[in-house]
């Protein structure tokens, strides 16, 4: 039996801390703290990605979301563009399937990873989500002038 890497309670964790951080010292700090997050928490990941290219977001993102179980699927275009469609957002389900309140603004969290990675690797990013439906559309394409 694989042990699995990690424990979807952890999401109703952030969910409550996200919400705590932005009603007591504002959105912005909230920000600050994610985009800290992200730049200590995703170097390993953007190393690889400036080696390899942005195979290794395709790569990280197909692990993740098939460990949590979640249902979606990724487009690419080479080292140009890729997209992720998340249809079920493992986190959002788990915290509703528990009953955990999920932060209003809980996708904030992909969105400001998702720039910072961009912003280092040479790329764009876009998201769409629907925190309500547990869904998302994430794209990262290269700069103008870089493709």
């Amino acid at each position: 039996m694989v042990e699995k890497k990690i424990h979807k309670d952890f999401h109703g964790a952030l969910s409550v801390a996200f919400e705590y951080l932005a009603d007591r010292y504002g959105e912005e700090i909230l920000e600050a703290y994610l985009v800290d997050v992200a730049e200590n928490l995703y170097g390993g990941l953007i190393k690889k990605i400036r080696k390899n290219g942005i195979v290794e977001l395709t790569k990280y993102w197909k692990d993740i979301f098939t460990e949590e179980e979640g249902k979606f699927f990724i487009k690419s275009d080479g080292n140009k563009k890729i997209e992720l469609v998340v249809e079920k957002c493992p986190a959002i389900f788990h915290m509703k399937k528990m009953g955990y309140k999920v932060y209003n603004n809980f996708c904030i969290q992909c969105q400001i990873t998702n720039k910072v990675i961009a912003e280092k690797v040479g790329y764009i990013s876009e998201i769409n989500y629907s925190v309500k439906n547990g869904r998302c559309r994430q794209v990262f394409k290269k700069r103008k002038g870089e493709e």
